[in-house]
């Protein structure tokens, strides 16, 4: 009975992931400009646009004023507010507040998507940044503009959720990230004394 119930799950694990898919970032972008060049050329495809999030995420972490801009472009305009970050925008201070609050209790949390970076080693990462993405069955359907992927988290035992939108130019755009800030599992403690 039990390897029936095991085999079941594995076969509903199976059915429920649809495809897979990585996304690749050979450099990480110095300015503005760079990071648009870059975002209108991945961000074709939700898992693109939700790389871009996340590399947003990174920016932001290591460059706090370069990121929140690159933020604003990697996000739905329905949730920007006006503000003077980038062209009248900005993230509201909500979004910004949860970032911070949840990057000030663990800076590592945007290395935790990055392949290479787990607690074993301190989520150390380097380039090129690869992202790891999952849909499955609920994701929706892409030709309606919305869709929802899954980032592999290294720190975390299963995927954590984006939602997507697709903008009027056909680029996409993360709708909904939440899930992304939550805690990853923190490095074991070093013997070094």
């Amino acid at each position: 009975m039990k390897k029936t119930l095991t085999f079941l799950f594995i076969n509903f694990i199976f059915v429920m992931t649809l495809s897979a898919q990585t996304i690749t970032i050979s450099s990480v972008p110095g300015t503005v400009e760079e990071f648009i060049t870059l975002r209108n050329q991945q961000a074709t495809t939700p898992e693109g646009g939700a790389a871009l999030f996340m590399l947003a995420l990174k920016i932001y972490n290591d460059y706090p004023e370069l990121g929140q801009q690159c933020l604003v472009l990697s996000v739905d305009k329905n949730l920007l507010w006006e503000g003077d970050v980038y062209k009248g925008y900005s993230l509201s201070k909500s979004d910004i507040s949860l970032i911070d609050r949840q990057f000030a209790g663990n800076n590592k949390i945007a290395d935790a998507y990055i392949k290479g970076g787990n607690p074993e080693n301190s989520y150390s990462v380097k380039l090129p940044y690869v992202y790891e993405f999952t849909n499955n069955a609920y994701s929706g359907d892409k030709s309606h503009g919305e869709f929802k992927v899954f980032v592999k988290c290294y720190g975390a035992d299963s995927p954590r959720p984006i939602n997507m939108r697709k903008n009027d130019k056909g680029i996409w755009k993360a709708a909904s990230w939440s899930s992304i800030l939550v805690g990853v599992k923190v490095p074991p403690a070093s013997d070094d004394l």
